[in-house]
């Protein structure tokens, strides 16, 4: 029965992806009817990637390029052994990148400040500022300074066994026997590249606010205020690097001798305040593809609902209120004793009873519904926001595929939410509740990915202007690597399908990269086809995400749509990607 349920589920769903793909061509087909538009560029006359693309780019290639490293020399190892010193490596390179989402969203929300003030025009007015585009360029280069340290220090001393801190950065004190020379050189670059960061995220927020409107557009004085989208980006981006960048700070003066109490329990508590600041890259996407989607419907004033700009501050506060609680608590009643939460962005605290306890208990729900709810109801703003003069456009496959990502990330993360609650307070849930935790580690790749669609369907939109200075219907990437885009959704959607339908019929397990593993009672077949799906997602996940950083820097008017033919990932092969599955009444636009 459960199979059959199952077979059920995931066959009206495929039902569903076809149908919406078949309304989607439909209604593009029925608008293409308009005469052709005249490109405004060509090959010669295109402007340059911007710096925020390329910082983008450079922060999406090291992410990926690491933790493909990490997926190959993993495999490798399972099949031939001997590569453990390399495997241990790579997974230290990859705690370094952690840092790569959330300051590629904050580029983000400072260059969709620069087009709104500019409309478009970033280059001919200069935004954002020289100095913010050097300092992304800092921030972008000290990840990969990170990175190069962690590779630097086996050749250096011969250890493959590079410790590293929570935050992402090398822990030297725990390196022994090391050369004084070589650990106080390490140790300087080490700090240069924290400083570097740090200093670079803290003037690419100033550039944000200090970004004057062209007078020639919005006239003197009228500069217009920064989106709620932008401004609750960075307001999570400030909760996020400001408590990382405390946990650096307090763990290096511990380091340096100072080891009081006082200095430990800070420590313990920006440990924990990091969970709660963990939801901010992806929050952060989904506050910026809901801007998109508005700017898409009128460039110049487009906006969410009011109430969805509303969800936006409840998100970024309701995590500021908790990261608060963590911090402040331990403080103000010794007593009190802060702990991770059985979900992400869940801290539960203990010691304080009474009506003390209950008025704590009261607050902590509070904050907690406040962010589950306002991103749910974000997800529901772009499918529901429509155009207010003429047709509302068809939502883009970039846009689409980051929409999707979005709804896995946050649907398994309500789930699982909802299901605790419900275990906690009912005693029920907890079948469902361990197959979200599951499915959790599916998703892991969907804030960086989200990103690469967002920064490639930018520069195709940026290629693709009309001479009339319209953005013509149908613009986007080339067409194959949309397709990527569809495969490398498609690969995500895939491993959280099989963890919900193999839990209805064997104990699961994952690997590290968050791979469904073959069943132990499984039949051999069932465990050839999970072997095959979980290689055919890493590589459609890995490999697409490749194909779209070429894309970008191959891109030209003449090979984008709707000005180029439709060219397939394979030459000489059509594949039908479908899109992916969205709410059904996204079918409309």
């Amino acid at each position: 029965m459960k199979f059959q349920n199952a077979a059920v589920a995931v066959g009206l769903l495929a039902t569903g992806a076809v149908a919406l793909a078949h309304e989607q061509t439909k209604l593009v087909t029925d608008t293409a009817t308009a005469a052709e538009p005249v490109p405004m560029f060509n090959e010669q006359t295109m402007p340059a990637v911007s710096t925020t693309l390329l910082c983008i780019l450079n922060l999406s290639t090291q992410y990926f390029v690491v933790f493909t490293a990490l997926a190959v020399v993993r495999t490798l190892n399972q099949l031939y052994g001997g590569y453990s010193n390399a495997e241990s490596l790579c997974a230290t390179a990859c705690q370094t990148v952690v840092y790569c989402p959330v300051l590629a969203v904050l580029f983000l929300g400072c260059r969709m400040r620069a087009i709104q003030l500019t409309q478009g025009e970033t280059e001919k007015y200069g935004l954002p500022q020289p100095w913010a585009q050097e300092a992304m360029q800092v921030a972008s280069w000290s990840v990969l300074a990170q990175v190069a340290l962690v590779l630097l220090i086996p050749a250096v001393t011969g250890n493959w066994s590079v410790p590293v801190d929570q935050d992402g950065n090398v822990d030297l004190e725990k390196m022994k026997g090391m050369n004084q020379t070589t650990l106080k050189v390490l140790t300087i670059l080490k700090y240069l590249t924290m400083a570097s960061l740090y200093g670079g995220v803290g003037t690419v927020i100033y550039g944000v606010f200090a970004m004057e409107a062209p007078a020639s557009i919005w006239g003197e004085g009228g500069t217009p205020p920064v989106s709620p989208a932008v401004s609750a980006t960075i307001n999570l981006s400030c909760q996020f690097m400001v408590v990382y960048l405390l946990a650096a700070m307090v763990r290096s003066i511990i380091d340096f001798g100072y080891r009081s109490q006082t200095w430990f329990t800070l420590e313990s508590s920006l440990r924990l305040a990091q969970f709660t600041v963990n939801f901010a890259p992806m929050l952060c996407i989904l506050f910026i593809g809901a801007r998109m989607r508005a700017l898409q419907m009128d460039p110049k004033n487009g906006a969410p609902q009011p109430w969805a700009q509303n969800c936006f501050y409840l998100c970024a506060y309701s995590i500021m209120f908790q990261t608060g609680m963590v911090l402040l608590l331990p403080f103000i009643f010794p007593s009190v004793k802060a702990l991770k939460g059985a979900f992400e962005g869940d801290i539960v605290f203990e010691g304080l009873t009474g009506i003390g306890g209950q008025i704590l208990a009261g607050l902590r729900w509070a904050a907690v519904l406040a962010t589950y709810g306002g991103f749910t109801a974000i997800m529901y703003s772009v499918f529901v926001i429509t155009a207010k003069e003429g047709p509302t456009p068809p939502l883009s496959p970039a846009m689409s595929c980051v929409m999707n990502l979005a709804a896995q990330y946050f649907t398994i993360y309500l789930v699982l939410f909802l299901a605790l609650t419900s275990k906690q307070f009912f005693g029920v849930g907890g079948q469902v509740a361990a197959v979200a935790e599951q499915a959790r580690g599916t998703v892991m790749y969907a804030p960086m990915l989200s990103m690469l669609f967002i920064g490639c369907r930018m520069r195709a939109l940026q290629l693709t202007k009309a001479a009339d200075g319209s953005i013509p219907m149908g613009a986007g990437p080339q067409s194959w690597a949309q397709d990527c885009m569809f495969l490398a959704t498609w690969a995500v959607l895939i491993q959280v399908l099989l963890v919900i339908v193999l839990s209805m019929l064997y104990p699961i397990e994952m690997d590290k990269d968050g791979n469904v593993m073959p069943p132990k009672k499984a039949s051999p077949w069932v465990g050839y086809t999970l072997n095959f799906l979980r290689y055919f997602c890493m590589v459609s996940m890995y490999g697409g995400a490749c194909v779209i950083v070429y894309a970008v820097s191959v891109m030209t008017p003449e090979t984008l749509p709707p000005y180029a033919a439709k060219t397939p990932l394979v030459p000489g092969v059509d594949l039908p990607v479908p899109q992916p599955p969205n709410p059904p009444t996204a079918a409309f636009f």
